[in-house]
């Protein structure tokens, strides 16, 4: 099986945001359980899905309004990982960004994850900065950013969303 094998789609009902978000639930890396409350009034959740419909993996543009959106959420059963689903899953998120008419998008990836800093990157983000994490955990926070519109004031924009958050050392 590969990409070609996988869907891509938008969430359409609760059901499939309840299989999306125990799919989230059971990941490996888990470090923050998921705010169900919170997915729930994401902008979109894209759902990777076989053929036969079994979902495989989600992605969200998380809860906001507004030129600006973050992207999380995303996960990748782990009999279906290394197969291109996670890029799959966030060029469709670009996609849909695209048709809402959001301006830039942002993630934030811990440093250690260094397959989600590859797949941002090849999708076309860039790197900002690196930040301490604001849950006092010592971890460092990378931030990234697409415009996806043209005259977007990306400096002004991304310091707005990092606040007053400490640069790594």
């Amino acid at each position: 099986m590969n990409q070609n094998d996988i869907q891509f789609v938008l969430c359409q009902n609760a059901a499939e945001l309840a299989v999306a978000a125990a799919l989230i639930d059971q990941r490996d890396d888990n470090a923050h359980p998921l705010d169900h409350q919170s997915f729930a009034q994401s902008r979109a959740v894209i759902l990777a899905k076989t053929l036969e419909g079994e979902m495989v993996g989600c992605a969200a543009i998380k809860a906001g309004s507004g030129p600006v959106g973050e992207l999380g959420y995303l996960v990748v059963s782990p009999l279906y990982r290394r197969r291109g689903i996670a890029q799959g899953l966030t060029l469709k998120r670009i996609e849909v960004a695209k048709a809402q008419g959001i301006a830039l998008l942002f993630a934030t990836i811990r440093e250690e994850n260094n397959a989600s800093r590859v797949n941002l990157l090849k999708a076309g983000f860039h790197f900002w900065r690196n930040y301490l994490s604001i849950r006092g955990t010592g971890n460092t926070v990378g931030w990234y950013y697409l415009a996806l519109q043209e005259s977007v004031d990306i400096d002004g924009i991304m310091q707005s969303l990092v606040g007053d958050r400490l640069p790594a050392p």
